[in-house]
């Protein structure tokens, strides 16, 4: 198939293509180049005419929960794991065709992460590539010790943090989460079992991920050595700089503070587990004014940035919402562009795939969308997905 668009965004923050083809076979990118060239290179294959639209990678989500949804009732003990499976596989399909082709599970309950990725596999239901991570690993009554519903292992000392790794990888994990940091209490693992959990994680060849909010938390985990910091909101200028020479990514979820923080203005009922906490709209309001403030400055110091939303831990109403993710990176001083390169490039270059996934070059893999307008010059244009193909294939 040979895609005609009136732009192309390659995933990088520099390169914007114009009046150029690009052709999908056989699961790879095959040839990009003026209409003329490609259909010269592969005569057998359609045209498809795009007008109005732009053509660029399929959008990365590193951060998202399959086991909570946008459902009040969602945790109701009667509705079983299997409505949950269930409810998580349309919630993929809705991702799909708002342009997410690729998802990062920062922990799930009952295995519904594996059990996803191994029946979109099996061609059963249509799903983003998932990459999971299983239970998050927190210390007893630890940050979503309570709040995940049974998508965190409670571990400490040293040789449980270290067997709540090995669980989660026999259990098929892609990588591992901890969660030590939240609002209310500051640090919460030590550093002997961040370290632990590092050294464990990376002797089998994975990745790990830190919940980790405030600046003491922050740096145990730099420290530590972990592969990402997650939200991160009270980042230091200098911790960045040391994230970027030991190739830390920040994935700062912007979205879901201003979100929370929009509905806590409305009604407290919107909190969830925040609910009741004294002062918690002075601080979700300091997180979205520190965000505001910092992405912009944090963000020139090179350290990665890559977009994650959480929002299925909030009642959202929707699907993963990439594109509004980066909205609000522009809204923080972000051009279009270095925010449309944190959602495609910057999440496939930290899952360790940049050289073949991400971006819209010959060779990669086909995970491309289609959007009505151009995202390099407003980012509102991410939010008109108009198809979507996975691996060469369109799936909406």
């Amino acid at each position: 198939m040979i895609l005609c668009a009136d732009n192309i965004l390659t995933g990088d923050r520099y390169t914007r293509l114009e009046g150029q083809a690009v052709c999908l076979k056989d699961g790879v990118i095959a040839r990009i180049g003026p209409l003329e060239q490609v259909r010269a290179a592969y005569p057998d294959e359609e045209v498809v005419q795009c007008p109005g639209c732009t053509l660029m990678p399929g959008m990365i989500d590193l951060h998202t929960h399959l086991a909570c949804a946008a459902d009040p009732d969602y945790h109701n003990p009667y509705n079983g794991v299997s409505l949950r499976a269930l409810y998580a596989a349309g919630y993929m399909r809705d991702t799909l065709a708002a342009g997410v082709t690729t998802i990062r599970d920062c922990s799930s309950s009952d295995g519904i992460g594996p059990a996803l990725k191994r029946a979109a596999a099996d061609g059963y239901i249509q799903a983003p590539r998932i990459f999971a991570c299983l239970q998050g690993i927190c210390m007893t009554g630890g940050h979503g010790a309570d709040s995940l519903e049974g998508g965190t292992i409670e571990a400490d000392g040293v040789d449980e943090v270290r067997k709540a790794v090995r669980l989660n990888l026999k259990r098929g994990a892609d990588c591992i989460k901890v969660l030590t940091s939240e609002g209310y209490r500051g640090a919460e693992l030590n550093q002997e079992e961040l370290d632990a959990i590092v050294q464990e994680t990376h002797r089998f060849g994975r990745k790990a991920a830190a919940h980790a909010g405030y600046g003491e938390s922050i740096e145990m985990c730099i420290r530590a050595g972990f592969d990402s910091i997650e939200h991160g909101t009270h980042l230091t200028v200098e911790q960045a700089r040391r994230m970027k020479e030991k190739n830390i990514t920040w994935v700062p979820t912007v979205l879901v503070f201003n979100y929370v923080y929009e509905e806590s203005l409305k009604s407290q009922a919107a909190l969830g587990d925040l609910k009741g906490k004294p002062a918690v709209n002075d601080y979700l309001q300091d997180c979205v004014e520190t965000y505001a403030r910092n992405v912009r400055t944090l963000y020139d110091t090179g350290v990665r940035v890559a977009t994650g939303t959480d929002t299925d831990c909030t009642f959202f109403k929707g699907a993963s919402p990439v594109a509004l993710e980066c909205a609000y990176l522009v809204k923080c001083g972000l051009t279009p562009m270095e925010a449309v390169e944190c959602a495609t490039k910057n999440g496939a270059d930290y899952l360790g795939m940049g050289d073949c996934l991400g971006q819209v070059k010959e060779g990669y893999i086909a995970d491309v969308i289609l959007v009505e307008g151009d995202p390099s010059q407003d980012i509102g244009a991410l939010k008109n997905v108009r198809a979507v193909y996975q691996a060469g294939q369109q799936v909406v």
